[in-house]
């Protein structure tokens, strides 16, 4: 079998539930397949969202349907993951809970049963957040900005999840600093674009009436000489800042709590919690930009 052929397939069967015939094993393969989680969430994000978008481009008018959606959703985006960032994030809960207690019983509480609040809590923010979000996107008929969101959570989870991973550490699972940068610079880029053609031609992407004004007003919106392409990256530039800033936070805080709790960086244990935060950083970030792009 071709090289890259087992890095794809050990990329989509790292952490989801279609496990293929090629695992990563070996430190080489587990590395590419790491390199290429971004790319799995995007294709996790529209395995899940494919449901709730037709439930929300069919049936807009029944708010009802739309909590039903959100549902689904989030149900999917966990399943197709079998449900590990959640234990994950349990996990780092249950062993950063606390004060006053040794990093080595914090790390054996991994193992030990028992289970966080803090799950059921994020849970709950999460299933309330894109409640809101299909509110807010697919009953004022904004499926382009509801699509983009369903796609884009678990992407930027992913693109967090590589940042508890060591940088070149020899003996350890790692994830290399121009890994983390190239997919941190492109999916701002690509958010900048997106949020840029939404600023200027509106959300509904299903609609002919948009899409043949979108064709035909392209090059006269962009202004002052301005290259059209130029333009839309600049209109999103100024909501990518957000979607940084949140993602660093939700970076620095388990660091943080790791090196004063664990006295050492997260280690790869901590990659669930890392890709849970970041999802619901995200889907509140999506939120704030949907009103202000409707409203």
């Amino acid at each position: 079998m071709p090289r890259f052929l087992q890095v794809i397939l050990a990329a989509i069967s790292f952490g989801t539930r279609f496990q293929g015939p090629v695992k990563p094993a070996d430190s080489g393969l587990f590395a590419a397949a790491l390199a290429l989680q971004p790319a799995v969430g995007l294709w996790l994000g529209l395995a899940a969202a494919v449901l709730p978008m037709f439930l929300a481009v069919n049936f807009r008018g029944l708010q009802g349907l739309m909590l039903f959606a959100s549902g689904i959703y989030l149900f999917l985006l966990e399943w197709l993951t079998r449900f590990d960032g959640l234990h994950e994030f349990d996990s780092a809960c249950r062993m950063l809970a606390g004060a006053n207690i040794p990093p080595e019983e914090r790390i054996q509480r991994r193992s030990q049963p028992g289970s966080s609040p803090c799950t059921p809590m994020l849970i709950g923010l999460k299933f309330l957040l894109l409640y809101l979000i299909f509110m807010r996107t697919a009953l004022f008929g904004d499926h382009m900005m509801l699509a983009v969101t369903l796609v884009s959570v678990p992407f930027f989870g992913r693109i967090a999840m590589l940042f508890a991973y060591p940088s070149g550490e020899k003996n350890a699972p790692s994830a290399g600093v121009v890994i983390k940068v190239f997919w941190t610079l492109l999916a701002l880029f690509l958010l900048a674009f997106l949020l840029g053609l939404l600023r200027t031609y509106g959300g509904d992407f299903f609609s002919f009436r948009t899409m043949k004004l979108t064709m035909s007003g392209f090059g006269d919106r962009s202004g002052g000489g301005v290259p059209p392409f130029i333009a839309l990256v600049s209109l999103g530039v100024q909501d990518t800042f957000s979607f940084f800033a949140a993602g660093y936070l939700t970076v620095m805080y388990w660091n943080t709590e790791a090196a004063k709790k664990l006295k050492e960086r997260p280690s790869p244990f901590f990659a669930g919690a890392l890709c849970e935060t970041a999802e619901l950083a995200a889907m509140v970030i999506f939120l704030i930009l949907a009103d202000d792009l409707i409203f």
